[in-house]
């Protein structure tokens, strides 16, 4: 007869801290094969921890200040544009020109912005090798060299470009090296924070501080516009964005960890609920002896259709960021400080929708029979569906009803919003161990599309008329609307074959790892 074994308690203490060796305990240990401490018997059964106040709930929130920084340093130059720039785009009777004891305006051509804008997505297309790092690396560092490099590209604009317009392209091209180093990293350190169940609503929380950042900066943009006593004028738009960087480097420095066992303030009962929940992804393996699945990634239909959705949700959502300005400027004859207001509306929307949508899809998973990938099809469905609908009935509105033009905007970017919960949930969710890798994949195709995007915006708009304009809201309607079909019919959230280690492999490179001194007592 064989009795249970009992495990050691110091050895236990010792191997809370380190997610590998609670995994390898769950190989070695029978005791713990069936569920990790805290789980019962059932590796279902898994007890819950309060979120609030809880370090997942710190971490969530760090990684929205981080967003809203980084963002406030990437969609800063759609508002700047606008009085920086001495063309005659932008000069006419609603527009201020270059202030008494201000900054000179820049004489750049139509050509050289869409130069400038395309720039970000180029330093985007990176992205692809900056996934396969996040998985492998720190992405506590990752992430805050991110932020430094996007301080020093905002540094570099406002003090070079007026010498040469390729100091600006090569400023944006470092904004978006930096977001093509954040985007992978944060989706990494989710999938080890949070368990499956919160990442929905984790996700949504901290990019949210995209909308926070584009709040912020784009009606302060119109402010700073308009003064000369800040840095001049426009160059403040840029100093101030690099200023919120440097202050989230140093709150990040002190109160950021790349995964729950190097936080040392977390408590013991968090830390092995997190690992308890999280026990079943193929997060046992250390990070730098995995090898990417790549074959599997390319030839896998969710992946495929969870970065088809992210690419047609990703494009009209760049037109809004880079070119809304200029849009209601253009369209809707609203002066540079109303322009800043009207322009974050949307923004704010599409926040509160990602909030909003994130909690439901923790909601229904929790309260309903509805499966993760049932979910996510529902939401992304609606929010393709209304983010096309309202881009068009934008089309219908002349500057009589420019009001109204906002508001189908705020309700388009609204509908947006749904794309949290369903294609970016997606994108985490069918391989969390590559987590990284996958999004980078993902937004390299972002990135293309990205770079296509603002020269073919600024091509159309060469006058900046009413029918122009409508012609690149008609492109971000079909691209809006693809999803419809792609995602509901092969999107999914679960996680796939190829993505979990099996047993047998965990078992060779984890006894050696974890050093756990378990008390066996076996009774004939």
């Amino acid at each position: 007869m064989q009795l249970a074994p009992s495990i050691d308690e110091d050895a236990w203490s010792h191997c809370a801290k380190d997610t590998e060796c609670l995994l390898g305990m769950a190989v070695v240990h029978p005791a713990l094969q069936d569920g990790l401490p805290g789980t019962g018997r059932d590796p279902s059964s898994i007890p819950s921890y309060r979120w609030f106040p809880s370090f997942r709930l710190v971490t969530a929130s760090l990684l929205c200040l981080c967003f809203s920084s980084v963002h406030m340093m990437n969609s800063n130059m759609g508002m700047a544009i606008v009085c920086m720039v001495n063309s005659s785009e932008f000069d006419d009777n609603s527009t201020d020109l270059s202030l008494e004891g201000g900054e000179p305006r820049l004489n750049w051509t139509s050509e050289q912005i869409g130069y400038i804008f395309s720039a970000f997505n180029l330093g985007l297309l990176l992205m692809l090798g900056t996934g396969y790092l996040a998985d492998r690396f720190n992405a506590k560092w990752m992430i805050l060299a991110a932020v430094a490099v996007a301080c020093v590209a905002n540094v570099i604009i406002p003090l070079l470009s007026p010498y040469s317009v390729y100091y600006a392209v090569a400023g944006r091209f470092l904004v978006g090296l930096a977001d093509a180093l954040l985007q992978p990293a944060v989706n990494s350190l989710i999938t080890r924070w949070f368990p499956a169940s919160e990442r929905s609503y984790a996700l949504g929380l901290a990019t949210g501080g995209r909308q926070i950042g584009a709040l912020l900066i784009v009606p302060a943009s119109g402010a700073l516009c308009s003064q000369t006593v800040l840095f001049g004028g426009w160059p403040s738009i840029f100093y101030i964005s690099a200023i919120s960087g440097a202050f989230f480097i140093v709150v990040y420095l002190i109160f950021g960890a790349d995964k729950p066992s190097k936080q040392s303030c977390i408590s013991e009962a968090e830390l092995k609920f997190i690992t308890a929940a999280n026990h079943i992804e193929d997060c046992g393996q250390k990070r730098n002896e995995r090898q990417i699945p790549w074959s599997e990634i390319i030839r896998s239909g969710p992946v495929w259709s969870a970065v088809v959705a992210v690419v047609c949700h990703e494009f009209p959502l760049m037109t809004m960021i880079m070119f809304l300005p200029s849009y209601l400027h253009d369209v809707h004859k609203y002066t540079a400080t109303q322009n800043g207001i009207m322009s974050a509306l949307p923004a704010l929307s599409l926040w509160m929708a990602k909030l909003g949508s994130s909690w439901l899809n923790t909601w229904l998973q929790a309260n309903t029979n509805w499966h993760k990938s049932k979910i996510c099809k529902v939401l992304n469905l609606v929010g393709s569906l209304g983010l096309g609908i309202f881009l068009y009935g934008t089309t219908l509105l002349d500057k009589d009803f420019a009001w109204l033009a906002v508001l189908f905007l705020c309700l388009s970017m609204a509908s947006a919003g749904l794309h949290t919960p369903g294609c970016m949930v997606a994108l985490v969710s069918v391989a969390p161990a590559y987590s990284g890798a996958i999004t980078g994949f993902a937004f390299f195709w972002v990135a293309c599309a990205g770079m296509f995007n603002p020269i073919l915006t600024k091509w159309i708009t060469q006058e900046g008329t009413h029918a122009q304009w409508n012609l690149v809201f008609y492109i971000s309607t079909v691209i809006a609307l693809l999803p419809c079909i792609t995602f509901t019919l092969w999107g999914s959230a679960k996680v796939q074959p190829w993505a979990t280690i099996h047993k047998s492999s965990i078992t060779s490179s984890k006894k050696s790892r974890c050093e756990v001194k378990a008390e066996l007592n076996d009774v004939d």
